[in-house]
């Protein structure tokens, strides 16, 4: 298989330590197994043979966003196919009328591959009118492909997909776009028309795709809220609680013009973080339910199961991401996964994780003080068995690139050494150390031939080291492991967006101030919005950051190259390469 989430011993039904495992002792409300159980999750569907050629005619002069809104996109790819997606505005849906959908090899659709109706009772209300259609067993392998669908007489805009090699492809050369952190009211989404120009083969989106405020609460505190970018719930509240509150910030995202261009031209892997459900959301042991610790009544588990299912169901609707899920399951917390790895031919393999459903709280409570429990060996972000699969797939793993998709930083950000040494960001890895250590212990004496750790969620782009230890005694001895790449945020507020610093205190001296006390770190940018390109060859992965300017709500927002390296075949190093300092590079380029 390209895109597999079994665990390492092939036993989909194992005890799981996490989320929804530990909600069948609880009986608040029935928790949100229930409500997950309980509702109409939309799952893809497949297709069936048109009987006439009728869904599959239009008028070539109609405008499609009038019926598709928020246009189209493709996701999950695998070795012979992807997830079409799409939804249908209230105002042109009409219960008896199918959608169509087809696939061909050419943008003129002369060379149709694939067509097929999903059935008008399948796009309903219930899903909030949308559509992901399933190709897998379609099409053929490592191809770009162009797909259009057909709804009661209009087309929507032309997208393209791509599908996955086999997995004993020899593939010489993998480029994937990363991106992270796109608050809608903090920015305009320029990067995403530099986006639907880039040459690559996928995006990977690593999380916090939409935000669940809609009162600027986390946008920066030095502007308003960018002029176009209002949004008001539909229950008045500020932070996103209801189904309704949440689908309708899926909706205003994807409704986003210059995003919609960007996801019509790549085909997505999407993973999520914290803000589809809330602000640096985590499981409470003690009470056995989610904790919101952003949200009035965050800490009531009733309350606190209903937000979370409301976010999961608006996300699996909104995103067409292939994800485990079993409503027909006896065993609870096999209902819904989204850890699995997918496999680039020979070349690489990327394996994502899912860093919030299972992880425990903050080491030193709510109140984040630095209290010592950040090297408790019983925390845990990952819970016991996706972290014994992540370390079986990635030390058996094969492939010459290991790639890790992952949510929060895993290397410290330090002040201070020796006993004195504090890290300061426990939402990161750095408040699951010994866990962390676990890992990097295991991948350094048994891992693959050369691992890359690419992160979102903190705002900023770091290239660095990780290692097996960071805060080196005379007694210990700190062994590389690979190289962590973290990408930037879309618009999402980063130190520059929040402090105005002071005199010639530049992003070259607040960069020198955070490596000065973390030697592991080799590049730290905390100034930029934008995205990385992270490319895969048989001799080497180079990543490089782009910076585009989010103020701009066109396809003219200015693109630049901030820095670029090069991390060596079969080394554990990093080497800058040289980027052409302040070019702006347009789309139309």
């Amino acid at each position: 298989m390209s895109e597999d989430s079994t665990t390492a011993d092939g036993d989909s039904s194992a005890n799981r330590r996490g989320f929804l495992e530990r909600l069948a002792a609880t009986g608040v409300a029935s928790g949100i197994a229930a409500a997950l159980s309980g509702r109409p999750i939309a799952e893809p569907v497949a297709a069936r043979p048109a009987a006439t050629d009728d869904p599959f005619e239009f008028d070539p002069s109609a405008d499609p966003d009038g019926t598709f809104p928020q246009s189209i996109a493709s996701g999950g790819p695998t070795a012979t196919g992807v997830i079409c997606w799409t939804r249908i505005d209230p105002d042109a849906y009409r219960d008896d009328c199918p959608l169509a959908i087809e696939v061909a090899t050419d943008e003129a659709f002369d060379d149709v591959r694939y067509s097929g109706v999903v059935d008008a009772d399948a796009i309903t209300p219930e899903h909030d009118y949308t559509a992901r259609v399933d190709l897998d067993g379609e099409l053929e392998s490592d191809r770009r492909y162009y797909y259009r669908f057909v709804y009661d007489g209009v087309a929507s805009r032309t997208g393209r997909c791509h599908t996955l090699p086999t997995s004993d492809d020899e593939r010489e050369s993998l480029s994937l776009a990363v991106l992270t952190c796109q608050d809608y009211q903090n920015g305009y989404y320029g990067a995403y028309a530099h986006l639907a120009e880039e040459d690559v083969d996928f995006v990977v989106h690593l999380g916090d795709f939409i935000y669940e405020s809609a009162d600027g609460q986390y946008t920066s505190p030095t502007n308003d809220v960018y002029e176009g970018r209002d949004i008001d719930l539909p229950s008045g509240n500020g932070l996103a609680e209801t189904l309704e509150d949440f689908r309708h910030l899926h909706a205003t995202y994807r409704g986003d013009h210059l995003l919609q261009r960007g996801l019509e031209q790549h085909t997505l892997i999407a993973g999520w973080d914290d803000h589809e459900i809330g602000n640096n959301w985590w499981w409470d042991e003690e009470q056995e339910a989610p904790r919101l610790p952003e949200k009035d009544r965050g800490d009531d588990p009733e309350f606190a199961f209903e937000v979370a299912a409301n976010g999961i169901q608006s996300w699996i609707e909104y995103m067409p991401a292939r994800i485990e899920y079993d409503p027909e399951s006896s065993a609870l917390h096999d209902r819904l996964r989204l850890w699995r790895r997918i496999e680039f031919g020979d070349l690489a393999t990327l394996v994502v994780t899912d860093e919030r459903l299972y992880r425990d709280g903050p080491p030193c409570g709510e109140q984040r003080l630095l209290c010592g429990d950040e090297d408790d060996p019983d925390r845990t972000m990952l819970g016991d068995e996706q972290r014994e699969w992540f370390l079986e797939t990635v030390t058996t793993d094969d492939a010459q690139w290991t790639v890790w998709a992952n949510e929060v930083l895993t290397m410290p950000i330090s002040v201070g050494s020796g006993y004195l040494q504090a890290e300061i960001i426990h939402d990161s890895w750095d408040g699951f150390q010994a866990e962390r250590e676990t890992l990097m212990q295991a991948i350094a004496e048994d891992g693959p031939r050369n691992f890359i750790t690419v992160t979102g969620d903190l705002h900023c782009a770091i290239a660095g080291v990780q290692g097996t230890e960071y805060n080196e005694w005379w007694w210990t001895e700190s062994e590389p492991v690979g190289v962590e790449l973290m990408t930037p945020s879309v618009t999402s507020v980063n130190a520059a967006d929040v402090i105005d610093f002071p005199g010639d205190l530049d992003d070259a001296a607040v960069a020198e101030l955070v490596r000065a006390n973390n030697p592991h770190m080799e590049f730290v940018n905390w100034h930029v919005h934008g995205y990385s390109v992270v490319e895969f060859t048989e001799d080497d992965c180079t990543y490089t950051v782009y910076e585009v300017d989010k103020t701009v709500d066109s396809e003219d927002a200015t693109k630049r190259a901030v820095a670029s390296y090069r991390v060596p075949d079969d080394e554990v190093e990093l080497e800058e390469l040289e980027v052409h300092e302040g070019a702006n590079y347009l789309a139309e380029e």
